[in-house]
């Protein structure tokens, strides 16, 4: 290498790392999708009228974080993506971008079920936007213990406020499975935004998350056709924690600016016995 050669190698170097270093710093769809939800709080009281790629106009999201003791420390876990062994010990935080009522369901291996949040006599809670909630909210961890299988942790979030009792009868229902005559009864006694609330849950336990990935603009363009071609109401999308984001972000989104007002978001947790992850 002459002399003559080294400042241009070294400019060029300077160049490329100038620009992955401003790759780095543009906004993702992540962020994108935040600055969006930030506007439509905003738009109650105003008349702005933005949109996402597709014509996307509402979003209901939060993102979750799955924290693993790995001795003194925390890791941050993909819970779709990680087998836990018994004995592991996780806790799991929840947070919201827009003001929304949090119910969190659990069913174990052995398929006992339960509400961890609100507890027995509490009135639903509203969480407030970027409100972190921590679960265990003590301060401890959760324990796999046995038998090992899959557990989940459900949660449901809504602008509208629901009976705990009426919503753990749809949240537990297997995928197809009808409602008995008494829960066809209830729901039949609610009127307006609940209904619609509970209702717009039921659809997403029975289709699930629609896409889990990466979220690009093409993304979201194509699900907003998707969406307006199969005249379909909303679409739940949840990208998986990468690189220095360690939380999974999911939302249900809508090109009605009245629609997605709820969302439902199954977390699984898979255990098995030491020594065979």
């Amino acid at each position: 290498m002459t002399a003559r050669q080294t400042p241009v190698l070294i400019w060029g170097l300077v160049v490329l790392m100038t620009a992955i270093t401003a790759r780095a710093d543009e906004p993702t769809v992540r962020d994108l999708v935040r600055k969006h939800v930030k506007q439509q709080e905003s738009s109650k009281t105003n008349s702005a009228d933005q949109s996402l790629p597709g014509d996307i106009r509402k979003v209901i999201a939060l993102e979750y974080t799955v924290l693993l003791l790995k001795g003194d420390e925390e890791q941050a876990v993909d819970p779709h993506a990680y087998g836990f062994q018994l004995g592991d010990r996780i806790r799991v935080q929840v947070q919201p971008l827009t003001d929304l009522h949090i119910y969190i369901f659990h069913e174990g291996a052995s398929g006992e079920r339960d509400c961890l949040l609100p507890a027995e006599a509490e009135t639903p809670p509203l969480a407030k936007r970027e409100q972190l909630l921590k679960l265990p909210n003590d301060g401890g961890y959760f324990e796999f213990k046995p038998p090992a299988g899959d557990e989940r942790l459900i949660v449901v979030a809504t602008e509208t406020p629901v009976e705990v009792k009426v919503l753990s009868t749809l949240v537990f229902k297997e995928p197809g499975e009808k409602l008995s005559p008494e829960e066809e009864a209830i729901q039949q006694k609610l009127k307006g935004r609940v209904h619609k609330t509970l209702k717009s849950i039921r659809e997403q336990v029975s289709h699930g998350t629609k896409f889990r990935g990466m979220f690009t603009d093409e993304l979201l363009s194509e699900v907003g056709e998707e969406l307006k071609s199969d005249g379909n109401t909303r679409a739940v999308l949840e990208e998986p924690p990468h690189g220095k984001q360690k939380s999974t972000f999911t939302m249900s989104v809508s090109p009605d600016k009245e629609g997605a007002g709820e969302l439902f978001v199954s977390i699984p947790l898979k255990s098995t016995a030491s020594g065979k992850r």
